[in-house]
Formats: C-alpha cells, sequence, structure tokens
C-alpha cells in the first residue's frame, strides 16, 4: 500500500511539472494494487511572458493552411501591431497592448473601415515560429495603416 501512496504523490508532481490534468485512478485486481493515470487531451501553454519581437499563432500548427485563422504581431514593450488572416483572403489590421496571454487590440476592420475592440486568448492558438516575407509584408500595411494612431513599433 505504501508503493500505491508514493506512485500516486509522484503522479501528482509530474501533473503539476508538465501541466497536463491527469486523474490517476487506482485498480485492484486479484488482490494486487495497480495505479492508472488518464491524461487529459488538453494541454494549457505555461504562462511565460512574450518575448519582444515577431510572433505568429494559429489554429493550425503550421502556417499557410486554407481556411485557418491566424494571428500575426510585432511587439514592442507590451505593446502589440499586427493582423487577423486566413490564407490567400483579406487581413484585418490591429494594435494594442498583451497582458499575460491575451490581446487586448483595436481591430480595423478591412471592408467596413470601422474600428472595434477585442481580446484574444492566445492559449486558444498554436505558437508558430516559420515568420514568411508574406507575414512580413502585412505587418509593414499594418504598421503604414496604423499610421499616427498606433505608437512606435
Amino acid at each position: 500500500m505504501r508503493l500505491v501512496g508514493v506512485l500516486l504523490i509522484l503522479g501528482g508532481l509530474v501533473t503539476n511539472l508538465l501541466g497536463v490534468q491527469a486523474q490517476p485512478s487506482l485498480n485492484v485486481e486479484h488482490g494486487s494494487p495497480t495505479l492508472r493515470s488518464q491524461a487529459a487531451v488538453a494541454i494549457s501553454l505555461p504562462n511565460y511572458p512574450l518575448k519582444e519581437g515577431i510572433h505568429l499563432f494559429g489554429q493550425a500548427q503550421s502556417p499557410g493552411q486554407f481556411q485557418t485563422e491566424y494571428i500575426l504581431f510585432k511587439m514592442h514593450h507590451n505593446r502589440v501591431m499586427g493582423a487577423f488572416f486566413m490564407p490567400s483572403s483579406s487581413f484585418d489590421c490591429f494594435f494594442g497592448t498583451v497582458e499575460a496571454k491575451k490581446l487586448k487590440v483595436s481591430v480595423m476592420a478591412t471592408y467596413e473601415q470601422q474600428t472595434y475592440n477585442h481580446t484574444v486568448n492566445l492559449n486558444q492558438y498554436h505558437p508558430i515560429q516559420d515568420i514568411s516575407n508574406n507575414d512580413l509584408r502585412i505587418l509593414d500595411v499594418c504598421r503604414v495603416d496604423a499610421g499616427n494612431t498606433a505608437l512606435e513599433y
């Protein structure tokens, strides 16, 4: 029984370190207890601060997937400027701030020519390392479109 208690404690420590929600269960078959762990599918991202620079997040884990939403932005001193887009489609520029893992932005809608406020939880997106030349072009357009409204990025 001591071995089972130690395994339950160790299982809990590994669970906390990895950020995975696991539900250990004790199974007794033929008088011998065994430990089973059922890990949840969703793993939350650690709450580390984003670094200065250009970031790409997507609903998919790789860039360029059609009918998939992406968030591209440049961060400088917790201020962000970037765009929401889908490949081979239009994009909407935004500017604002980053707080924890959330973007609080003002979006400049392309077709409506209006600005509205929006909050995005980055934990719902996958970080993507590959930044393309087209991504940089989108950022340049948004920087120019922001004009005097956005602070220097």
